[in-house]
């Protein structure tokens, strides 16, 4: 389903200036104006909601700056009067025609049909406390340095997408998911570091943050665990409006059927957001109907209407933009402007959809409830403290220690030798230039970079790396976990037995050659461990 929304901070920002004009100086807002307006807005999760997007608009732009922008905005309106209303009238026009060209009669073999939920079971249910119990079982993460920064990547992904393994590194989808309508809110609690030092100031991060996003935390060096506190408000009931034919006009709290003919419904809705959570459309039958197209949170009124309105809006917030004189004043001021719109108990929005098959019912389920639950959970790092770490810079590649000292830097990025079958080093790795790679090896032990005499280098298997040296011919065997040589011969070719035999050939001036490791044991594309290698005489080649 589009949707079409405005947010006030976007109204206050998005300007042109042509030519100036006067505008009033308001009274400033004062607590108890805003506290009028909480008492207004039932739902208390918006509040701190508006609150955090306030907070974090004030933080990118000083006091001169939003005053200069809402006034510009302003003039830009006034200014540009006719081009904004033909703008809205051809937006209006296009979803007309895209509506229209879908509007039909259906034939019986040209119905489709969906397969209708159990929405009670669906939207209300228990999945928030499945949630809370996995990943309060263990949750781990990679930490991360780039530009400057510190992040945690989780490991564990909780939010009904996948599931990650630690001991075997595999990731598979969960038995549940977090339920999409609900909301969740995250800070961190506590920071502990590897030197047992702490960070317990309580920080609100986005809540997209777990599990799909990186967590910025505040010092380059290595963090042992975090505590998360989540905040989950999910759905304990929903209510359901259910609407006929032969309602057309009929109001039902804040829903009202606008028309229902052939394929398309139209109905009128409250502003700025979908209070309902699922919508059915039935047929004669009662079949579900598949749907073909929606589009929500359209304006009831004209273009001329629409702009009239918008321009209001921005000439009684530039009146009150204009009185204030600090940061503390602007968090006032716009959180009673934020308030006050979504208190407005006259806006109405409606909703277009056309159908699959001719319409004669739908029922939309709406929330009725939400309770909130709270819990901590610790991830932990999944990696213990080591001796060097990458810095990743616009233009370098920095080797810091625990405490981010840098320890050496490589003027590029780089990357880490890796295979298609999913094998991934984490001590070779190469540089990129317009000519040639250089490739390096990270020793933690040593905390020492080198560069290798290499031009090329790939996976053989697991333990062990083709490697081609500068300026020569011939294929060299390197340890995949030592910067060490397993043999000290070079080959002209190698092939890995898989449907003419077991192991793996080489070859060179001396003949063909299987590869024993240094138990003597035959070693294969499947061979895990390999310290050191006997050439054996093939005798099948």
């Amino acid at each position: 389903m589009f949707k079409i929304k405005s947010v006030i901070i976007l109204c206050l920002l998005y300007s042109c200036s042509t030519k100036a004009q006067e505008t009033i100086t308001k009274e400033p807002v004062t607590e108890l104006m805003v506290i009028e307006q909480e008492k207004l807005c039932e739902d208390k999760s918006i509040i701190e909601k508006k609150e955090k997007e306030i907070k974090s608009f004030l933080d990118t732009i000083s006091i001169n700056h939003l005053k200069k922008q809402v006034n510009e905005n302003l003039n830009y309106y006034i200014n540009n009067e006719s081009s904004i209303i033909e703008s809205l009238n051809n937006h209006q026009k296009d979803i007309n025609e895209r509506i229209n060209s879908n509007i039909k009669l259906y034939l019986p073999n040209e119905k489709k049909y969906t397969n209708k939920e159990n929405i009670l079971l669906k939207l209300v249910n228990n999945n928030h406390l499945e949630y809370r119990d996995t990943i309060q079982k263990g949750t781990y993460f990679n930490q991360l340095f780039e530009h400057n920064k510190s992040y945690i990547k989780p490991l564990v992904m909780n939010s009904g997408f996948s599931t990650y393994n630690f001991k075997s590194k595999v990731t598979t989808l969960p038995y549940y998911s977090l339920n999409s309508h609900s909301e969740q809110n995250l800070r961190i609690m506590n920071v502990y570091y590897h030197d047992g030092t702490k960070k317990n100031n309580p920080t609100p991060i986005k809540s997209h943050s777990f599990p799909l996003n990186s967590i910025p935390v505040k010092k380059m060096k290595h963090v042992d665990s975090l505590q998360l506190e989540f905040k989950i408000n999910y759905l304990t009931k929903i209510d359901s409006i259910h609407f006929k034919k032969n309602e057309i006009g009929i109001q039902k709290g804040d829903f009202k059927l606008l028309k229902m003919e052939k394929n398309y419904v139209e109905y009128e809705t409250p502003d700025a957001y979908s209070p309902y959570l699922e919508a059915y459309y039935y047929n004669k039958e009662g079949k579900a109907l598949k749907t073909k197209f929606s589009i929500s949170n359209l304006s009831t009124e004209t273009p001329i209407q629409e702009y009239n309105k918008t321009l209001n809006y921005i000439k009684s917030t530039v009146e009150y933009i204009n009185r204030i004189t600090t940061k503390e004043e602007a968090f006032l001021t716009l959180k009673y402007l934020d308030l006050k719109n979504h208190n407005n108990p006259h806006k109405k929005t409606k909703s277009r959809v056309t159908l699959e098959g001719n319409v004669d019912s739908f029922t939309l389920y709406i929330e009725s409830k939400r309770d909130t639950i709270t819990f901590l959970t610790t991830l932990k790092n999944g990696s213990s403290v080591k001796k060097l770490y990458l810095h990743k810079l616009e233009d370098k590649t920095e080797f810091i220690d625990k405490d981010g000292k840098v320890i050496t830097s490589i003027p590029s990025s780089v990357h880490f030798l890796s295979h298609h079958t999913g094998y991934h080093s984490d001590k070779y790795f190469f540089t990129e230039s317009t000519e040639e790679r250089d490739y390096y090896y990270l020793d933690q032990d040593k905390q020492t970079i080198s560069k290798l005499p290499y031009s090329q280098i790939e996976y053989l298997c697991l333990p062990i790396l083709l490697a081609k040296e500068k300026g020569k011919e011939g294929l060299k065997l390197l340890s995949a976990e030592k910067n060490l040589l397993l043999s000290d011969k070079t080959f002209t070719n190698v092939f890995i037995q898989r449907y003419t035999g077991e192991g793996i050939l080489v070859y060179n001036n001396g003949g063909s050659f299987l590869l024993y490791d240094q138990n003597n044991k035959l070693i294969t594309e499947n061979t895990k461990k390999v310290d050191k290698i006997i050439l054996k005489k093939s005798t099948g080649w």
